[in-house]
C-alpha cells in the first residue's frame, strides 16, 4: 500500500465534508521559505503536502520496523519544520503528519510501535494508518475516525426532548441525601443564591432552616 492511496482517500474524505482541498507542493520543498541554500541533503520520497480545510498536512509512508521508523520520523520531523515556514501563523497549531505504514517483514508488535509513534507529539500530531488489504475501506474508516476528519455527529441517532441539564436540582438532592429534609434543602439552596455581605447572618438563617421544621 502506498501513501498516494492515503492521499487520495484523505482528499475524498475532505471533499465529502465540503472542505476546501489544496495540494501544497511548498510543504515538501527541501529549503525554508525565503532562504537561499541550506537545503536538505536529499528530498524525501513519497511525501505529499495538503491543506484539508484549515489543517495543513504531510502525507507520507513510514516503515513499521522500530529502527527504520525512527529514521523515517526523524526525516519527517525535519520536513515538517521546513513545511511550517510555508504555513500561515494561525494554522501551524493544526499541522499533522498522516502516515501510511508499510512492513517489509511480518511484525507481531506493530501495535506497540504505532502507539509509541502516535504518542510522540513532538513537532506535530502524527496518526498512522495500517492498511488491511482484505478490508481496505474498514481499516481506512477506522483510521479516519481517529483524525480531524471524523464526523460522528452525522451518524449519531436523533434524540427528541433530551434533558440538557442533568445537574438541575443536584445540590438539593445531595443535601437531602446528607440528612436535610426536602423543605430545608430547598431553603438552603434559595439562601445560597442571595447576595449578602454578612456571612454570619447566612449561617444563622441556614441553621434556622435546619432546625425549624
Amino acid at each position: 500500500m502506498t501513501p498516494e492511496i492515503l492521499r487520495d482517500l484523505l482528499i475524498k474524505s475532505a471533499e465529502a465534508l465540503d472542505w476546501s482541498v489544496e495540494t501544497v507542493d511548498e510543504f515538501t520543498r527541501p529549503q525554508f521559505r525565503g532562504r537561499a541554500g541550506g537545503e536538505r541533503e536529499a528530498t524525501l520520497q513519497h511525501v505529499f503536502g495538503l491543506r484539508l480545510g484549515s489543517f495543513p498536512v504531510l502525507v507520507a509512508q513510514v516503515r513499521l520496523e522500530s529502527e527504520q521508523m525512527k529514521e523515517d520520523l526523524r526525516n519527517l520531523h525535519g520536513q515538517m519544520v521546513i513545511a511550517r515556514s510555508y504555513m500561515r501563523p494561525d494554522e501551524v497549531i493544526n499541522a499533522h503528519i498522516l502516515l501510511c505504514a508499510i512492513a517489509t517483514v511480518p511484525l507481531d508488535d506493530w501495535r506497540q510501535v504505532v502507539d509509541l509513534t502516535e504518542r510522540d507529539e513532538r513537532v506535530c500530531r502524527k496518526i498512522v494508518w495500517v492498511p488491511n488489504r482484505d478490508a481496505l475501506k474498514d481499516s481506512y474508516d477506522a483510521f479516519r475516525a481517529r483524525t480531524f476528519l471524523a464526523t460522528p455527529w452525522l451518524t449519531a441517532g436523533t434524540m427528541v426532548n433530551a434533558p440538557l441539564d442533568h445537574n438541575q436540582g443536584l445540590a438539593q438532592r445531595i443535601l437531602v441525601k446528607n440528612g436535610l429534609s426536602p423543605m430545608a434543602a430547598e431553603r438552603w439552596v434559595e439562601l445560597s443564591k442571595q447576595n449578602r455581605d454578612d456571612p454570619d447572618s447566612l449561617v444563622a438563617e441556614l441553621d434556622f432552616a435546619r432546625t425549624s421544621e
